[in-house]
């Protein structure tokens, strides 16, 4: 049994944030996992991801540990959610776990060092590579100006979008805008409000192509969408509940496709994982599948052709990514299920991926 096999069920018997950073740790030691990357390429919009599973936004926030991600043989990662500025974070208590269940409830709220350090490891750790690993960059206004709200804090959003945009073109190989998470009050609004595409999303779009044409990209840089499993209400989606939200997005030229689910207020909630019902964050792992799935099959039905669809949510064993592939999605992430079975999780399922 290798160190990662002690560590990581060691690393159970910690409260969960501390067990996180024992794992980043862990991953910082150039040791091998095992099982080597799974080769199952997948090509869209110009960009080759060497397999179709990847690591879910929240795992490597600060860019912190890609050495080790690549050494998972992962063909892709979200890093952030990356923010304009430094951010603290909420107040504890912010994350648990539920063993029972295999989920994690967590109301973190975008603790990040800022984008002059991320971009700066990520730029370093390109430098480096070789492992074909594909960067994502999951990017969302600072928690700051969304809690601020009032006159003009839209303006104030879209100006740190267009930073971030800025600081991490040349390192990102796409963006992920993140307006889903429901640690942050206010930012969930921003998606159910009207306006969202044309406030946030296109000029986003714009500060993206502008940068390709001065860096003369042969591709667009591709621009996903990061979607919650359920309306404001918490209530999980239907094709008429969707509809509102998904349909600016299915505008030519509005994004490029959508990740799929972040964490449920409704199943935090019902199962009074929250001390806090003003703020009561989200719940991943297995009670999330039925809803990343039914979110998908919708988003499968109605997205444009070219559109890239990204589903997580509960994977817990292999089959669990060959589910979330049947309904739809091209890609595939990983978060809680690593969490509770060890890094060479993401592994298995891409070679179930690879061997369906």
């Amino acid at each position: 049994m290798g160190l990662y096999e002690w560590l990581f069920p060691l690393a159970r018997l910690l409260p969960a944030e501390r067990a996180h950073e024992l794992g980043h740790w862990a991953l910082k030691l150039p040791l091998p996992l095992g099982g080597g990357r799974v080769e199952d390429p997948f090509e869209w919009s110009g960009l080759r991801f060497p397999n179709r599973v990847g690591l879910a936004a929240g795992f490597d926030k600060n860019a912190a540990v890609l050495d080790g991600i690549a050494r998972m043989g992962v063909g892709f990662v979200e890093v952030g959610t990356i923010l304009s500025a430094p951010w603290p974070g909420n107040p504890p208590p912010r994350m648990s776990r539920r063993e029972d269940e295999r989920a994690i409830w967590n109301r973190l709220g975008f603790p990040n060092e800022g984008v002059a350090r991320v971009a700066q490891r990520m730029e370093r750790f390109r430098a480096r590579n070789r492992s074909g690993l594909i960067l994502a960059s999951n990017v969302a206004p600072h928690p700051r100006t969304v809690k601020a709200g009032g006159e003009g804090f839209l303006a104030e959003a879209r100006s740190e979008l267009a930073q971030l945009a800025h600081a991490l073109h040349a390192v990102s190989d796409l963006f992920v805008i993140n307006l889903s998470s429901p640690n942050t009050k206010g930012l969930r609004d921003l998606l159910y409000g009207p306006g969202f595409r044309d406030e946030l999303i296109l000029p986003l779009r714009e500060a993206l192509s502008a940068l390709d044409a001065e860096a003369d990209r042969p591709e667009p840089t591709p621009l996903l969408v990061k979607l919650p499993p359920e309306d404001g209400e918490g209530v999980p989606w239907t094709e008429e509940s969707l509809a509102p939200c998904l349909e600016p997005l299915r505008a030519p030229g509005a994004c490029d496709g959508f990740v799929a689910v972040n964490t449920s207020i409704g199943l935090a909630r019902a199962r009074g994982a929250s001390p806090d019902e003003g703020l009561p964050g989200g719940l991943s792992g297995v009670p999330l599948r039925p809803l990343a799935e039914s979110t998908l099959r919708l988003l499968a039905s109605a997205r444009r052709p070219e559109h890239l669809l990204v589903g997580g949510g509960g994977v817990d064993e292999p089959g669990d990514a060959l589910a979330l592939r049947a309904a739809g999605a091209d890609l595939v992430e990983v978060y809680t299920g690593m969490i509770y079975h060890g890094p060479r999780f993401p592994g298995a399922c891409a070679r179930a991926l690879a061997e369906r």
